[in-house]
């Protein structure tokens, strides 16, 4: 197992320079991604882009592919993000409805 520590020397900071870090981390990384994409639970907690609806799970580590909503978190693919949220823009839509027309009151009479 590969042991993380949150503190870099010198060593490990020459290692990424040399790409030696890359590739001892590449088999760790790799048998990763084979989990997520085998693993039910994981890829539950994947997202469909709705903006082109492929039946492709997405996850938010795929930095080079992927955009995720700072404001809701929904992820997309890049090339298919628009600078506009779907997901966010219904809920304002929702919060600007429900501030203009709130939900009658029920007056209950005893007749």
């Amino acid at each position: 197992k590969a042991v993380v520590s949150t503190q870099s020397t010198g060593e490990d900071l020459c290692s990424v320079k040399d790409r030696v870090m890359i590739e001892a981390l590449r088999p760790i990384v790799t048998s990763w991604l084979q989990h997520v994409d085998n693993c039910g639970l994981c890829r539950g907690k994947g997202f469909i882009c709705e903006l082109c609806e492929r039946k492709e799970v997405i996850y938010p580590f795929q930095l080079t592919t992927v955009f995720q909503c700072q404001m809701c978190w929904t992820c997309f693919h890049k090339t298919c993000f628009t600078g506009t949220c779907p997901k966010c823009a219904r809920i304002r839509s929702r919060r600007t409805m429900s501030q203009e027309d709130p939900a009658p009151q029920e007056h209950l009479t005893n007749d």
